[in-house]
This record gives structure tokens, sequence and C-alpha cells, in this order.
């Protein structure tokens, strides 16, 4: 069976803005992906850091990887120097591609990123770029990704997760005004560890909740918050699950 040649565009944006010139990208901070606090990592042998995961839902051969780095002119700095590249087929066993270095972005709108085709991924449903080092900011941040890819046939013996290896969370309404109601499906976890942060890393709300067969329900009042989007991260201990908050006016 022949492999179909597919070309990935994933926009790390909070929204999408057209553009005259595809390669090239916007200044607006708020079309890119910003890390302020450093997270556990998904690869157990990687330390808690600036990190940004991507499931391809299949399997996918990478011949080339492009990034556009931060490209906000009051926030250069925090645009990612050093960035490790990781794959799994699984999200359980990891294996590095390697390491590329991204230089700081110009912060203009003539800015067309920067690619690698010697970053070799064989097969990979999942993968995951970590920042080792930024240009200096407090946080890293990157304004855009593109795989170049080929779809593969599942691999044998790689099988969807199972009911009990479930994580996962539902919340509504969303958009909410003065609270938001969080549905957290765990089973066989008896506390999960959740906080909420802004579009800058700033936690805003954190705590714990427990489990009723499998299920963790959480109510968070938000009358106190400002309109605006936010960031819910919640972890068992081994795993992560996080979904975007949209917190609006009362009309």
């Amino acid at each position: 069976m022949r492999s179909l040649k597919i070309l990935f565009f994933v926009l790390l944006s909070l929204g999408l803005s057209a553009q005259c010139f595809p390669e090239r990208h916007s200044t607006n901070w708020s079309d890119a992906w910003i890390s302020c606090s450093p997270r556990p990592n998904p690869n157990p042998s990687r330390d808690s850091s600036h990190w940004i995961l991507f499931d391809l839902n299949k399997h996918y051969r990478i011949h080339q990887v492009k990034c556009w780095n931060l490209n906000d002119p009051d926030r250069l700095d925090w645009g990612m120097r050093e960035v490790s590249v990781d794959y799994s087929e699984d999200s359980l066993v990891w294996h590095t591609a390697g390491t590329i270095e991204l230089e700081r972005a110009p912060g203009n709108n003539r800015y067309e990123g920067a690619a690698w085709e010697d970053i070799p991924i064989p097969s990979a449903r999942y993968v995951l770029l970590t920042a080792l080092s930024t240009h200096g900011g407090r946080c890293g941040g990157l304004s855009e990704i593109r795989f170049a890819a080929e779809k593969l046939q599942d691999p044998v013996g790689v099988k969807e997760p199972q009911k009990a290896n479930v994580f996962a969370v539902r919340i509504s309404p969303n958009p909410f005004t003065d609270v938001a109601k969080i549905i957290l499906e765990a089973p066989g976890t008896e506390t999960v560890e959740y906080q909420v942060c802004d579009l800058l890393g700033q936690v805003i709300d954190r705590g714990s909740v427990y489990s009723d067969n499998g299920f963790h329900s959480l109510r968070l009042p938000t009358r106190h918050w400002k309109p605006g989007t936010y960031l819910f991260v919640a972890s068992d201990g081994k795993r992560l699950v996080h979904q975007r908050l949209i917190k609006v006016n009362e009309r």
C-alpha cells in the first residue's frame, strides 16, 4: 500500500490571522505558544521544563521540522534557543531525534522561520519539543511549527489506550461567566492535582479533587477572573491533561 504524502501545518496560535505571505509570521504575541512555568515533562527522562506535545492521531514518517521562534518584538528573549525533539509511537517509550538550535527571531513581519531536514523521525504519533535553553528570557515560546510527513500504517502491537488508562477533562459551560464546572475522568486514581494559569503562565488557582468512582468533580468560581483565555492543567502524578478555559462577561 502506497503511503500518502501530507504536509502538516500546526499553528500554535490562539486565533488564526490571515497572512498574505504564508511563510512569514506576525509579530503578535497572541499568535504564539508561551510557557512561563516549567511543567513535568511527558518524557520521564527529562526534567520539568517548557515543552509542547503534538498528538498527530496517526503514525507518520517525518521528513522535515520547520520552526518560527517567538516573534514579538518585546519578548524576543523568550524565544527558544536549544530545543530537543523526541518522538514516540505510544507516548510511553520515547526516542530522541536530535537537538535543533533556533536563532533569535527578528521581531518583524518578514520573518520566515528555519527548517531542519536532518532530524530523523521514522515513525511517530507523538512529537515532543522541549526547551533546553532560551535567548535569556524567563519564559519559553514559539510562534509556529510545521511538519512535512508521510502517513504510515499503524505499527503492529500499538493499540489505542484502554478505558482503565483514560485521563480526560470535560468543562461545562465553556465559555462561562461566573462558574466553570469541571469533570475529570481518571479511573483508578484517588486524587488529582490541578491548577489554572493565565496566558503569561501566572497561576491564579490550584488545588486537589478526590475520586467518586473514577470521576472527579470541581466547581471553579470565576466571578473575580478577568475575561479572557486560561489554561486548566491537571495531574494524577503520572499523566497530565489540559484544556483551555474561556471567561466571558455577563450580557
